[in-house]
């Protein structure tokens, strides 16, 4: 079988008829095999009934939520290729010929856009205003920022793609982060992506009530992209720490006469806190790295060269030689340091970062301990 059609299905009852209509259109000017899959997350309305007379065929997902339905649709799906769009005729399934068009030129994922900046178009009151004007510009953007994405609208629910490829991917959102999930692992794979335009008509229900949540969707959309992107919630504020660190030990350096007074312990003590903290940071942004390239949300090439540097045995064995030369060599810091403060404060950062170092090193060699010999 050519192409299989799946729409997530809620108690659609005022608008799957005219849904699938549109796609029997469809499938017949294709003239392939193709088939229509509902998958129906919990409809009480009818639905169901009026899908499985018109011959559509219907699976019924237990586990709640829009990634959930879609992720159980697609496992069941018999086709090649799989486009998706939602249930409530605000897409035109009668341009589906233009995405499996696509998909038949060699790519892997096309993605439709709303949006006039990638030629599409949404109809008057087809989109709230703040989704319109901030949340999909914003999300869209910062998909562009951290992962590359060559797409202008990330949440567009019309797409298509190779399942194979998806299968390849491993999905595992639950709810409607997995519009953005899907889109960045197919990029991060190297896939062939293409973005056609499309218009976004009116719900065509009357309640005309949205399943998408603008906080909390929004919220969890903002996390999943900064976590799943380390960069740019760890490395780079780990490098302004960094230079915050480097800073303080430029004043001390310069402004240092030989005495050890308040405000040259108070620089010394900001140094090495930034310090403590700029390698923390770095460090959760290794964990979070490890994380996302298991996820498939990340390449490992940079991460492989990270550990061709950073041998966790090697830190381990560092850790125990700094707190055993802290605890063991006074006669060292009472050459090196003659005021009584100033060499607690280096003996305190010499503990505080061996022990950072162990415990980060034991949580790295827990999190790969799938690849360690």
């Amino acid at each position: 079988m050519q192409l299989s059609i799946v729409i997530p299905c809620l108690n659609e009852i005022e608008t799957i008829e005219i849904c699938i209509n549109k796609c029997l259109k469809s499938i017949k000017k294709l003239n392939i095999e193709a088939e229509i899959l509902i998958a129906d997350n919990g409809s009480t309305d009818g639905s169901i009934e009026v899908a499985k007379k018109m011959g559509a065929r219907v699976v019924d997902i237990k586990k709640k939520g829009y990634g959930n339905a879609l992720r159980g649709g697609i496992n069941e799906a018999k086709g090649k290729y799989i486009i998706m769009a939602d249930c409530d005729d605000s897409y035109d399934f009668l341009s589906i010929d233009l995405f499996y068009n696509k998909l038949l030129e060699g790519f892997d994922m096309v993605q439709g856009c709303r949006f006039p900046i990638g030629g599409g178009k949404i109809e008057d009151k087809a989109m709230p205003f703040s989704h319109k004007y901030i949340g999909n510009p914003f999300f869209s953007f910062l998909s562009k920022l951290f992962f590359s994405l060559p797409f202008n609208d990330v949440y567009c629910g019309f797409r298509g793609f190779d399942k194979a490829k998806f299968l390849e991917l491993n999905h595992f959102s639950r709810g409607m982060v997995f519009a953005i999930e899907n889109l960045i692992k197919f990029k991060v794979s190297g896939a062939r992506c293409a973005e056609i335009p499309v218009v976004l008509h009116k719900d065509g229900r009357k309640n005309n009530k949205s399943h998408l949540n603008t906080i909390k969707d929004g919220w969890t959309t903002l996390r999943f992209l900064m976590i799943t992107c380390p960069k740019w919630l760890f490395f780079f504020p780990s490098i302004v720490f960094l230079f915050l660190s480097v800073f303080s030990f430029y004043e001390i350096s310069t402004n240092f006469n030989g005495d050890i007074n308040p405000p040259f312990l108070e620089e010394t003590t900001s140094m090495i806190l930034n310090l403590l903290i700029s390698f923390q940071i770095f460090m959760f942004g290794i964990f979070s790295s490890l994380i996302a390239v298991k996820l498939k949300m990340l390449k490992s090439r940079n991460l492989d060269n990270f550990f061709k540097i950073f041998k966790i045995r090697y830190a381990f064995f560092l850790s125990f030689i700094i707190i055993l030369g802290i605890f063991t060599d006074n006669y060292i810091q009472n050459i090196l340091f003659s005021d009584e403060y100033l060499k607690k404060i280096i003996s305190n950062f010499g503990i505080f970062f061996s022990v950072l170092l162990l415990i980060n090193s034991l949580f790295i060699s827990l999190i790969t301990i799938d690849k360690q010999e």
